[in-house]
């Protein structure tokens, strides 16, 4: 199928659409993303995107006419831009392939599905652990908990192009794996990571001492790294029919890591923080993808009837209004932009998590903002 170059006319009428339509942060951050922070040209094959990416996929599936045209072309070009680096050697360079499966699914050119079967066989070539485990890791066999969205979101949409159930296998195994050697059962949320062998640590970024000498466990439980997880969760339980084998574990996974949430939550600012059991803990600080995150699983949660919508709504409500107002920040006259985001993280101990730091902007985030932010809005309306 010859890619069409009607991207100008496209954007054009995306705007005249939009002229007098209520413009929420949401809608504000939106534009931001596909306008100045990431162009679809300018999309990297990286962990760090896929997310936007995702953000990019949700807004094509509830826009009709020219809306629903640009978004298609915007994941259309950044996957074209990247077929010949597309590679799915680790974990982290699996996750933007989602690109590749939804391509497919709405396109049926080959191209995309021949990509996506290559990224397939070279995700199944990833080294394991002795438990069967994807190693986050290349040179170290380790579970860390930001493994389960980067090959989860690739997965699921493979599911969802094909078909096929082995991907959701997959995907099912692998939480299994994760969970036994992650779950903190007094909080029902994740450490960072379980080292397998005991042996070399990755120190781009992280410590070579996390693990605790007697469970291998990392000893904290990491904002973000549960944010991911309970956004594949979630993501998870709105495809699958209720009637399906998974739902109901899946469900479950997602009720044990939201329970705790409610009291965890800053009532001030409506933010979970960068380490959400220790929030008195001094240096401890808000961390808004995290937020975004938890938030957009409690939101499933509540519509799939999983828990008590009076329970859970009211921090919901308050998220939504403390990303608004606390994470947010002007970018000229006409953007908003992401702000109170840990950067990119491996494992430390505590204080390695509080001495990260807190940035604006990232495409993760500002991916985050917009799938918990659009599914808010469609399930209560903007609120002031």
């Amino acid at each position: 199928m010859k890619k069409q170059s009607f991207l100008p006319l496209v954007i054009l009428l995306f705007f005249c659409f939009s002229v007098g339509k209520a413009q929420t942060w949401v809608d504000s951050l939106n534009t931001f993303a596909f306008e100045e922070h990431l162009p679809a040209k300018q999309y990297k094959w990286t962990w760090m995107n896929a997310p936007l990416l995702r953000a990019m996929v949700l807004n094509y599936e509830l826009s009709e006419g020219a809306e629903k045209s640009f978004y298609l072309d915007y994941v259309q070009t950044a996957m074209d831009h990247n077929l010949k680096r597309a590679n799915g050697k680790r974990p982290n360079t699996v996750a933007s392939a989602h690109g590749l499966a939804f391509l497919w699914k709405e396109l049926k050119d080959e191209k995309y599905l021949q990509v996506a079967d290559k990224i397939y066989q070279a995700y199944l070539n990833i080294p394991r652990t002795s438990n069967g485990g994807v190693t986050h890791l290349a040179r170290t066999p380790e579970l860390w908990d930001d493994t389960m969205y980067m090959i989860g979101v690739y997965l699921l949409e493979m599911y969802r192009a094909t078909g096929e159930e082995k991907y959701l296998d997959e995907l099912m195994k692998q939480f299994r794996i994760h969970r036994e050697k992650l779950s903190d059962p007094s909080s029902g949320l994740w450490v960072h990571g379980w080292d397998d062998n005991n042996s070399g640590r990755c120190t781009i970024c992280g410590q070579r001492d996390w693990p605790n000498e007697e469970t291998r466990r990392s000893e904290e439980v990491w904002g973000r790294g549960n944010g991911w997880i309970v956004v594949m969760l979630s993501d998870l339980i709105k495809t699958l029919p209720k009637d399906h084998p998974y739902y109901i574990e899946a469900t479950g996974y997602l009720k044990e890591m939201i329970v705790s949430l409610p009291g965890l939550q800053d009532k001030t600012t409506g933010h979970w923080f960068q380490l959400p059991l220790k929030p008195e803990v001094s240096g401890n600080f808000i961390e808004s993808s995290s937020t975004a995150m938890f938030s957009y699983g409690i939101l499933t949660a509540i519509q799939e009837d999983l828990v008590d919508a009076k329970e859970y709504e009211p921090c919901l409500h308050l998220a939504y209004q403390g990303l608004r107002t606390y994470s947010l920040e002007q970018v000229g006259n006409q953007y908003l932009n992401t702000k109170n985001v840990c950067t990119g993280t491996c494992i430390g101990d505590e204080a390695y998590y509080l001495n990260r730091k807190s940035t604006s902007g990232k495409a993760y985030a500002i991916g985050m903002f917009i799938i918990f932010g659009t599914n808010y809005e469609l399930e209560y309306g903007f609120r002031n």
